[in-house]
């Protein structure tokens, strides 16, 4: 049976075991602080603990720190109030994203020397001890609490915080010994698999490389040509792909994009995708881990569009286009792969969407009556730029009837102020993809780019009357900017500032544009593409 020799599209799980901090000898006395994600239910839940492990276990309860939301990191700032701290617990992951970053604080504090108990609930604590491992410690103290709590009622709340506070006090006491610790796994770099299509693709399968569809064999001279059309080193580090946090070589994300059937001239988009969605601002960890559906969007500007055939006209966001089809492909890959983003292991989003197989469109400069989103962003009309921003799918506006920009830019207000999308928790900017023949009127009408976010900016906000109590109270909390900058404490808006609303035209011919609620991303993050 003839073999076909394949690189391997993973990186070596070469990560170095980080001890804990030191147990504590007993709770008896010892100063303990918290850290309350601002998770709907965590300050009544650590209401309760708080006394309990002082009248239990003696403990000196102490500072509790609130985040702004659960996708933030601690701050510095916070850190600082957390030191003179004999020990910290936080709570709780009962989400993608208030798991992923709680367990990334928890490393953090571990390694400083601060011994931390971890609560997750039932439902996340096995994608908590996957992305520990990721950053060193897979034996992160983590305290399971039954899922769910954020819905729970108040009762049963306290029921929990009751029942879990033995193992809080053993988290910090009674730490089980890293001997346990799984050290790296065997890696090949190449595999010689039997070369009939079936066999191939069996096997890809097999070994969880693919996203459910089959992929084009990386062979060495796919590969090879694929990392000469960047003119990169192959043994070059991108950056680390989260949430295993894995080193991405230019090699790597060349057979992820071999796999995915990119061309070798698409590899450069490729790469520069990859490094912009790996700067801070793009928060790709948290996108990456939610329990929501956001997943990033990439878009082309400039004449690498056209040269190398990326749809920005009619069917922009669905079939067709290879160029569209398979760098998407090759960044989502690439996290899967690289970065470990396993579906129901790390990725826990609780519905998902398509573009979670590929999601790149490129805008449509040459109908757009506006200057295009690059040059907006700083760099030249003969620029090739990418630009990645953290969203959801599409809400598609659809304007029968309309004759005038405003009436369409009401429309589009109608849809920006439904309850339940991200942009009335996430203050990152929502984007607007507008359609040429919509572009087209409200440029005729009078409206540029400025004149529609401050359009949006004034209109689409939406009664806080229409919102449940308790979701009020967190507006106020994970929204707060918008209450100290905007003098509107009725309304809660979609954005803090009109500079934050994105502004794209991309599609056909037609009466439709879209609002993509966009999350986790503290901006929208653009790349030069180095032809």
């Amino acid at each position: 049976m003839d073999k076909l020799t394949v690189l391997n599209p993973r990186s070596a799980d070469d990560t170095v075991h980080a001890a804990l901090a030191p147990q504590l000898a007993s709770l008896e006395g010892a100063k303990i602080a918290f850290i309350d994600n601002s998770k709907v239910n965590a300050d009544l839940f650590l209401s309760r603990i708080g006394p309990l492990l002082r009248d239990k276990y003696g403990a000196q309860p102490g500072v509790i720190v609130r985040k702004l939301a659960p996708k933030d990191e601690l701050s510095e700032a916070d850190l600082h109030q957390l030191a003179g701290y004999h020990a910290v617990i936080q709570c709780f992951g009962d989400c993608g994203t208030s798991t992923s970053m709680t367990v990334a604080d928890g490393v953090r504090m571990e390694r400083l020397g601060i011994p931390t108990a971890t609560v997750i609930s039932t439902a996340f604590s096995g994608a908590a001890r996957h992305q520990a491992a990721g950053r060193g410690m897979g034996d992160l103290p983590i305290v399971e609490v039954p899922h769910p709590m954020h819905s729970a009622p108040q009762a049963v709340v306290c029921e929990r915080a009751e029942a879990i506070v033995a193992g809080l006090a053993d988290a910090l006491t009674r730490r089980a010994p890293a001997g346990g610790v799984k050290g790296p796994a065997l890696w090949e770099r190449e595999i010689a698999v039997d070369e009939s299509p079936d066999a191939l693709q069996e096997f890809f399968f097999e070994q969880g490389w693919t996203d459910g569809l089959p992929v084009v064999p990386p062979t060495h001279g796919a590969v090879t040509a694929m990392i000469a059309a960047a003119k990169r080193g192959a043994d070059e580090v991108i950056g680390v792909i989260p949430p295993r946090m894995r080193p991405a070589t230019v090699e790597q994300i060349a057979v992820n994009a071999v796999m995915a059937g990119c061309r070798a001239a698409y590899f450069p988009v490729v790469l520069a995708a990859i490094d912009a969605m790996l700067d801070p601002e793009c928060r790709l960890y948290g996108i990456r881990t939610a329990t929501n559906n956001g997943t990033p969007l990439v878009i082309v500007n400039g004449p690498v569009a056209a040269a190398l055939g990326i749809n920005g006209k009619g069917n922009v966001f669905g079939q067709g286009w290879r160029a569209n089809a398979t760098i998407g492909r090759a960044i989502q890959l690439v996290l899967r792969n690289i970065g470990g983003d396993m579906p129901g292991e790390t990725d826990m989003s609780t519905q998902g969407q398509p573009g979670k197989f590929t999601f790149c469109i490129a805008e449509n400069e040459q109908e757009s009556p506006w200057t295009p989103f690059h040059v907006e962003r700083g760099y030249g009309a003969g620029d090739s730029t990418v630009t990645v921003i953290g969203a959801s799918a599409g809400h598609n506006v659809f304007t029968y009837g309309c004759e005038t920009g405003k009436e369409i830019l009401d429309h589009l207000v109608g849809a920006m102020t439904a309850l339940g999308h991200n942009n009335v928790i996430f203050p990152t900017g929502p984007l607007v993809v507008f359609g040429p023949e919509h572009a087209g009127v409200l440029a005729r009408d009078g409206y540029d780019k400025p004149a529609i976010r401050e359009y949006l900016f004034t209109h689409a906000r939406i009664a806080l009357s229409r919102f449940a109590e308790r979701t009020v109270r967190g507006l106020k909390h994970r929204r707060s900017r918008w209450f100290a900058q905007v003098n509107d404490p009725q309304h809660i808006g979609v954005a803090d500032d009109p500079a934050h609303i994105n502004i794209v035209v991309a599609g056909g011919p037609g009466i439709h544009s879209q609002f993509v609620p966009t999350s986790f991303s503290y901006s929208a993050v653009t790349r030069k593409i180095e032809l």
